[in-house]
């Protein structure tokens, strides 16, 4: 087969555990032969509803899905390093490459490069088994070997998987497609984190050099990166819903700027476009041919320590902040929800900020921002100065004091925020308890509280979609861009 792995629906496996409650152990040995098993996932599959419901009567495959997105391609393409955003996020797990696991488009946990998984000792051992027909991009099969490599990748400071990758105290290949995953502590959703669109697999040959040309296993390989313009092809093989191909080729622009991403829509260049303004958003969904997507409680703007002044100096400067903003108004003002219920103490505020006082605060600002985050940093801007502090954007080569980014509200964040989070003051997810959606801004700011990070404001994402392309009845809120794989999941009208 030439990369592309059809998923097979129609066979699901017994579930070996509920999400949150371990299961028995089944005393059945594990059946590499069967393709794709599936887990039923309960609670996190109701959450989490996955990119949609079976296909539409009349769906084809063929043509070309052309999206506009606001995020940019980092400097490391997907190499999983700080940074990695939407680009990376659609790019890397919606086209080039995959994880281990995947929610389908029936709400049911899948494997994606894994057939079966298998717990042991109360769920602290996952034994997992790799498709052996998978191959990547340039010709070599999986193995474990590349699995395990992929992941140790998270294990740098500042990586997108850090916080799943710490779950994992050892991983061991116990044959080429077979390998037993040992976690500090037991967790019955520990296949599930699996699905999370930054823990990609690249082959360990060559893994720096795979994850900057975009060789992985996925439905479609990379026909060229030109500055902000991507453009993929499907891997030879069958297409459509088995797939996860429908398209022939998928070409995605880097569209930073709202207005020009509204008029590609309008003019017919591009087919769906993400994070438009509510005023755009308006105009939009009055428009003939256009539909509006929103996606509840989906997005976060977030303030952390840059690496000007000493870690003693950026401690204080996030407790001063965490005292003094009104974190309410600065959400109320651009329309997003507020992070926590409190408008902050400015007199507390200005005395453990008095060092910072008479000179310039750099700001850095994250490129995915757009429109609402980066009016949300003008307001910060001016709650700064209420503070005594002379706020300034950090020029080329500037080390900053505070950058402002804006993150995906992945469904996995829950266990991110648990492995950071320790003491009275926070909130500890319960196994298998994912935060609905009116209950995230408030269960992301308690649980950052202590931490290197304050959340300013909680955002719901929203995409705008074309007529020219059909998609399924329900649109996945466990992160963003249908879970980052709509060109999997969408087909042409």
């Amino acid at each position: 087969m030439d990369g592309a792995r059809p998923t097979d629906l129609s066979r699901r496996a017994e579930m070996p555990y509920i999400l949150g409650v371990t299961q028995p152990e089944p005393r059945a040995p594990m059946d590499t032969a069967t393709r794709r098993k599936l887990l039923k996932t309960g609670l996190a599959a109701a959450l989490f509803a996955a990119g949609g419901m079976p296909v539409a009567a009349g769906a084809r495959s063929g043509g070309r899905l052309r999206v506009g997105l606001s995020g940019r391609p980092g400097g490391h393409r997907w190499t999983p390093q700080a940074g990695f955003g939407l680009f990376q996020s659609l790019t890397g797990a919606g086209l080039l490459f995959d994880t281990l696991t995947e929610i389908a488009p029936d709400g049911l946990l899948q494997g994606s490069l894994a057939t079966a998984w298998v717990p042991s000792r109360g769920g602290a051992v996952w034994t997992v088994d790799l498709d052996p027909e998978a191959r990547f991009h340039h010709g070599p099969g999986l193995v474990a070997e590349d699995v395990i490599a992929s992941l140790d990748l998270h294990l740098a400071p500042g990586a997108p998987g850090f916080g799943l990758r710490a779950l994992v105290a050892r991983m061991e290949a116990l044959s080429p497609h077979r390998i037993r995953f040992a976690l500090h502590a037991p967790n019955a959703d520990f296949p599930y984190l699996l699905s999370d669109p930054v823990l990609l697999i690249g082959p360990a040959a060559g893994l720096a050099d795979a994850f900057a040309q975009g060789v992985g296993t996925g439905p479609y390989r990379l026909v060229s990166l030109d500055g902000d313009r991507l453009l993929a092809e499907r891997v030879g093989g069958p297409s459509g819903e088995e797939a996860g191909n429908w398209f022939d080729t998928v070409e995605v622009l880097a569209l930073p700027d709202a207005d020009h991403r509204a008029r590609a829509l309008l003019e017919g260049r591009v087919d769906v476009i993400d994070r438009l303004p509510q005023a755009q958003l308006a105009r939009l969904a009055r428009a003939r041919g256009l539909e509006v997507l929103a996606l509840p409680a989906t997005e976060y703007i977030e303030l952390t320590a840059g690496p000007a002044g000493s870690p003693m100096a950026q401690t204080a400067l996030l407790r001063g902040l965490r005292a003094g903003l009104d974190r309410g108004a600065l959400a109320r003002a651009e329309g997003l929800r507020p992070a926590l219920a409190h408008t902050g103490d400015p007199e507390a505020a200005r005395a453990e900020l008095a060092r910072f006082a008479g000179r310039p605060l750099h700001l850095a600002m994250d490129p995915d921002l757009g429109a609402e985050g980066a009016r949300v940093v003008g307001a910060l801007a001016g709650q700064l100065r209420g503070l005594g502090l002379a706020p300034a954007l950090a020029g080329p080569g500037t080390p900053a004091h505070l950058r402002v980014r804006r993150g995906p509200m992945r469904a996995t964040l829950d266990w991110t925020l648990r492995i950071a989070l320790r003491g009275p003051g926070g909130t500890t997810p319960v196994a298998g308890r994912w935060a609905l959606p009116a209950e995230r801004p408030e269960l992301l700011a308690r649980a950052v509280e202590a931490g290197p990070a304050l959340i300013l404001a909680v955002g719901d994402a929203n995409l705008v979609v074309s007529d020219r392309v059909g998609r399924p009845d329900r649109t996945g809120e466990g992160w963003d861009l249908a879970h980052a794989r709509l060109a999997r999941r969408w087909w042409r009208s």
